[in-house]
């Protein structure tokens, strides 16, 4: 279902001679689309066969399948610069869910630190738990 937003206000043009930042209109374009684990987190079968074989293809590496360009809400967390491991709740332990990332990428002209990820994970629990902020 797509819904169509009214006009952005302008923003106040403010130029920082220090950092050059000058912010201007843009827009959202929501795309669908699948993405999955990392591999080793698949279940044995016809998936893991067809994601390996989709990973292969691609030959960017097991991350291809989940490091997707610009912003992402929900899905699988990226882990191109380490091995997988848990983002725990700081509040009761359990593992959190991705909520939201913005990723590096030359397309949409992003960069995040060095060339990482931004996410934001939520504790399944409930929103009375917080949210873990992460730079990847």
């Amino acid at each position: 279902m797509t819904r169509a937003l009214g006009s952005p206000r302008l923003p106040v043009r403010q130029e920082d001679p220090d950092y050059g930042y000058t912010p201007v209109p843009c827009t959202l374009t929501p795309v669908a689309l699948v993405d999955f684990s990392y591999p080793q987190a698949l279940a044995d079968g016809e998936l893991v066969k067809a994601v390996q074989e989709y990973v292969q293809a691609a030959g960017d590496g097991d991350d291809v399948i989940t490091r997707v360009s610009g912003i992402k809400f929900g899905g699988w967390p990226t882990w191109h610069l380490t091995d997988p491991y848990d983002i725990c709740c700081l509040t009761c332990g359990a593992p959190c869910r991705l909520l939201f990332t913005v990723a590096s990428d030359t397309t949409t002209d992003i960069a995040v630190g060095r060339w990482g990820d931004f996410r934001i994970f939520a504790c399944p629990a409930g929103d009375g738990n917080g949210y873990i902020f992460d730079q990847h």
